[in-house]
């Protein structure tokens, strides 16, 4: 049977080592949180969280903020007739090596508009969703450019 090894039966060499591993991590730990910490970001106007280096900690994030939502799409609405739903062809490009061509596939989504803001020949950026309908799994998300301006 195997017996996981108790703290008491650690050998004087490994508890040799734990006090300068640990004085390391406290030394960091003590570097990382002596910078910048004497101002809350509660206590910060709009104006310096707009400007991310007056942050603290902001350089230690591992995963800035995303561009776009997880999953989003961007199109071009090609009906408006349904009532809160609008339909948005999304074009995708793939490259065929061989003949050296790039197709442009199309492919319809049904998007929610609960406000029915869109209009044919918008372009606009939907993200996905719970399944509100058969085919309709997708909401808009704003209007990127309307078709009247370019």
């Amino acid at each position: 049977m195997f017996r996981f090894p108790s703290l008491l039966s650690r050998t004087p060499r490994m508890l040799a080592l734990r006090p300068c591993w640990l004085s390391s991590m406290s030394t960091n730990t003590a570097a990382l949180l002596s910078t910048n910490v004497d101002k809350s970001i509660h206590d910060m106007s709009n104006e310096e969280l707009a400007d991310t280096s007056t942050i603290p900690g902001w350089e230690w994030i591992h995963s800035p903020p995303r561009k776009f939502p997880r999953g989003a799409l961007i199109g071009t609405v090609v009906s408006d007739r349904m009532q809160k739903t609008v339909n948005v062809a999304v074009d995708r490009f793939r490259i065929i090596p061989k003949l050296r061509l790039r197709r442009r596939y199309t492919r319809k989504f049904m998007a929610h508009d609960e406000q029915e803001v869109a209009k044919i020949g918008d372009l606009v950026m939907i993200t996905p969703c719970h399944r509100i309908s058969k085919h309709k799994h997708f909401m808009l998300r704003e209007i990127l450019r309307p078709k009247d301006k370019l």
